[in-house]
């Protein structure tokens, strides 16, 4: 994933813009609530796995991998993404936040991303391995492509983060009393709390819970107050991901893996 992406461009040149503009009127008050729900697509970076367990130690480099967004399309609308039963499939973002001054608002939420290593592709691994059917006791580097009976490696129940952000809004047109527009920024860090779908090496699939890691963010975007506290918002992080403690059997084996993500998200909330 390249860092100067168009999106990440388009979000980096919001910022000096942000930091000149002013208006008169300010609909985010101090002491206000406000909550949202949305959607996402994100982006990872290649990422360096390393795999270990009582008979093997070994790292896959410059993994790639992609989300799995529900397809958005006008059938998937009402069957997914605005069905009760099913809101939790599709990739989505709740949130809850605090002003604590004007135009500057603290928060808590819950990211659901989704993170699926790209399968059959050929990597480069180091390491060494004495599972029966894949012994390697050359820690040298060799080309391993990742089949089905080699490895399935995901975070899709999911990439979960949890995570505190601050942001700071400067509205930059107003059109009435209850209805402006206003960029901001900020920044978060918070815990990877994934449900990993591992299979290793035809071993069983694990399915677990577990609390993986941390991760810290950056963010910019846009919102437009509708009505009265009713908002839309657009909004874009880049985010560093630490799962130094991934689980992949049911007998402790682990892995760890670092990697950069872009996050894209759309959402509608209130502000009370």
């Amino acid at each position: 994933m390249s860092f100067f992406t168009p999106a990440r461009l388009f979000l980096i040149l919001l910022l000096p813009l942000a930091a000149n503009t002013q208006a008169s009127n300010n609909l985010r008050q101090q002491g206000q609530w406000y909550g949202y729900w949305g959607w996402n697509n994100a982006t990872y970076s290649d990422s360096d796995i390393h795999f270990y367990g009582d008979d093997y130690d070994f790292t896959l480099h410059n993994v790639s991998a992609s989300d799995r967004q529900t397809p958005f399309s006008f059938a998937q609308i009402f069957h997914s993404y605005l069905n009760p039963g099913r809101l939790t499939i599709p990739q989505y973002n709740w949130r809850v936040g605090y002003f604590l001054a004007d135009n500057w608002s603290i928060s808590l939420g819950w990211d659901h991303m989704k993170y699926v290593m790209d399968q059959n592709q050929t990597v480069t691994m180091t390491g060494t391995n004495n599972r029966a059917g894949y012994e390697n006791t050359d820690p040298a580097p060799q080309q391993q492509q990742l089949t089905d009976d080699f490895l399935t490696y995901e975070h899709t129940d999911g990439f979960n983060q949890i995570s505190l952000e601050t942001e700071y809004f400067l509205p930059v047109w107003h059109f009435s009393g209850t209805q402006d527009i206003a960029l901001f920024a900020g920044a978060g860090a918070g815990i990877l709390y994934p449900k990993s779908n591992v299979r290793l090496m035809n071993g069983e699939r694990n399915d677990e819970w577990h609390v993986a890691g941390h991760s810290t963010l950056v963010k910019v975007g846009i919102e437009a107050n509708l009505w009265r506290g009713l908002f839309v918002r657009f909004t874009g992080k880049f985010g560093y991901a630490d799962m130094d403690d991934v689980l992949t059997s049911a007998y402790g084996d682990k892995a760890s893996q670092t990697f950069y993500y872009d996050e894209y998200i759309g959402a509608i909330g209130y502000r009370i």
